[in-house]
């Protein structure tokens, strides 16, 4: 008896002096996500939109066991017409947390989305946020359901060309009228989702320049002219870089340690404002040039890497075949991350993040980056159907596809040259750059980002940066401040309040075995041709003296 009421005690002081913690508990948004088709792209694009707000997401099919008493948010995806189960109607009708219910099938939750009534489609050719100016037109029409609203305290979130409803809330409840979620109206459900999980956004905003495709054929004297300007402009800055340049025609190879003044340069910026992400190891598969080729997707089979470049191509007939396929790709994404680390720091440069060629990669090689990187930038390919099949998110966010992985969005582009305007090759390029960053800019917590290859010169980049400067209330990403890590076998490389710190054996590759032996050597030859020439100077002297003597003897 005095045991047990010890143990009462020791609970309502735990509740007592401790509340926040359960507090926290409670207030922890988990979110599910109910697919009703095969074909989840549209699902892993709402999982990335839903990112911004909690990482916490879980996937299912309707066809799963499901429990709603474990989420605070379900998002219901009616992509086909369906039946849906008298059980998981049930649990929807009674759910105390909020129902968020896209397309097809709500006519069958009839208590809780009495509001709604759907009919035939329409197409709209804009999106906007009623009770704002935020407002985006769409490239291409889009269908959408046509929403009749039944009630009088319902809320219109979101709205197709003006006035055709696209989002309505009643109280806990939901209702999108579409199943596709390709910006711009991504960026808009993105924009409702703020009042869904209640939600207040960043009173300032993130802005990024990255410099891409740094190789070891690089211009150094031209990436330094920039690297000098950015430091005077106080501007941190993302590098990515390619540790190996293959040439298409010859296959040769050149890495940083055939290139010492480069690898100088790129010392001189990690100092001075730069970090790095590593884009890959070769950033080219087959014969296609290095910065042009895509690294980790077989472009000529629309496939993963599953093959090395020579063998003929094998199409899987079992899932025995199926398997060993899957294990190259393994292993060669797996090596390419491990030479890639392992070279960058060989060479005191440290990778904080990852990016792949053209934002290609399967989702198998997201899970095995995930393993190895914490931080991911750029955009997303969604599904393993096809390279093109991507999504750019306007925010961060840790969609649950990345295991963990945060991820840090490219939004506005990049400079490319006009053939058509040979006097001013790059003003089209600049004035897509600054439509895309204007329509951002209506959107919350976007981030304005941008890349730029260092080749086309100091005087565009200066465009870019007035352009990324243009949008107040931004501040510059400097990822050195944020917490990352990157872990490649027993090497540990981390980043936090802006600084990197490095955990490894001495000698951690072969590549830099190489590169201490070459320097010894170079080395001891310097120091031998000293002593060679120390010893010369020597006998030359003693021959020269002993004429002398003798004179002085006579």
């Amino acid at each position: 008896m005095k045991n047990k009421l010890t143990l009462v005690l020791i609970v309502l002081m735990s509740t007592l002096f401790f509340p926040f913690s359960a507090l926290a508990a409670e207030k922890q948004d988990r979110a599910l996500i109910i697919s009703t088709s095969n074909d989840i792209t549209e699902v892993r694009i709402l999982d990335t939109i839903i990112s911004n707000f909690t990482s916490d997401i879980t996937v299912k099919s309707d066809e799963e066991s499901i429990k709603l008493d474990e989420y605070t948010h379900v998002f219901y995806v009616g992509t086909i017409n369906k039946k849906i189960s008298t059980d998981l109607i049930n649990q929807m009708e009674n759910f105390q947390g909020k129902v968020i219910f896209f397309g097809k099938n709500v006519e069958q939750l009839k208590k809780r989305f009495a509001f709604v009534k759907t009919s035939e489609n329409e197409m709209i050719r804009s999106v906007s946020i009623p009770k704002s100016s935020i407002r985006t037109e769409i490239e291409e029409k889009r269908i959408i359901k046509k929403i009749e609203v039944v009630g009088k305290n319902q809320e219109v979130l979101a709205s197709g060309d003006d006035t055709k409803p696209l989002i309505i809330k009643d109280n806990d409840s939901y209702y999108v009228g579409t199943t596709n979620f390709h910006n711009p109206i991504g960026m808009v459900i993105g924009e409702a989702l703020y009042e869904v999980f209640g939600k207040q956004a960043n009173s300032e905003r993130v802005k990024y320049l990255r410099l891409e495709d740094i190789h070891p054929k690089v211009d150094a004297a031209n990436l330094k002219e920039i690297a000098v300007y950015l430091k005077e402009q106080n501007i941190p800055y993302l590098v990515t870089v390619i540790p190996v340049y293959t040439s298409p025609k010859t296959q040769e190879e050149i890495n940083l340690a055939d290139v010492p003044e480069l690898v100088k340069v790129l010392q001189y910026m990690q100092k001075n404002g730069a970090s790095f992400i590593l884009h890959g190891y070769k950033h080219q598969y087959r014969d296609s040039e290095t910065g042009e080729g895509f690294e980790f997707w077989d472009v000529d089979n629309n496939r993963p890497v599953y093959q090395s470049q020579d063998d003929k191509i094998v199409i899987p007939t079992n899932e025995v075949q199926q398997q060993k396929l899957e294990q190259y790709e393994e292993k060669y994404i797996r090596d390419a991350i491990q030479n890639g680390v392992e070279e960058m720091i060989s060479h005191r440069l440290y990778p904080l993040a990852f990016e792949p060629s053209h934002y290609a990669m399967s989702q198998a090689g997201y899970k095995i980056l995930a393993e190895h990187f914490s931080t991911y930038v750029g955009q997303l390919q969604i599904t393993d159907q096809s390279r093109k099949s991507t999504y750019s998110l306007i925010t961060d966010g840790k969609p649950s596809f990345l295991h963990g992985m945060k991820l840090i969005p490219e939004t506005m582009g990049y400079i490319d040259k006009d053939i058509k305007n040979p006097t001013n090759p790059y003003e089209l390029s600049l004035k897509n750059m600054k439509a895309k960053g204007d329509d951002i800019a209506q959107y919350s917590d976007s981030y304005f980002a941008a890349f730029y290859h260092p080749y086309l010169g100091l005087d565009t980049l200066k465009e870019v940066v007035s352009i990324l400067n243009s949008y107040p209330n931004t501040t510059w990403l400097d990822l050195k401040q944020s917490s990352n890590e990157v872990k490649v076998d027993d090497i540990l490389i981390q980043s936090e309040n802006g600084e990197i710190t490095i955990e490894k054996d001495r000698l951690s590759s072969e590549y830099e075995t190489t590169i201490v032996v070459n320097h010894s050597f170079k080395y001891l030859l310097i120091a031998g041709g000293l002593l060679f020439i120390m010893a010369i100077y020597l006998i030359t002297s003693r021959f020269n003296l002993n004429p002398s003597t003798e004179i002085r003897n006579e």
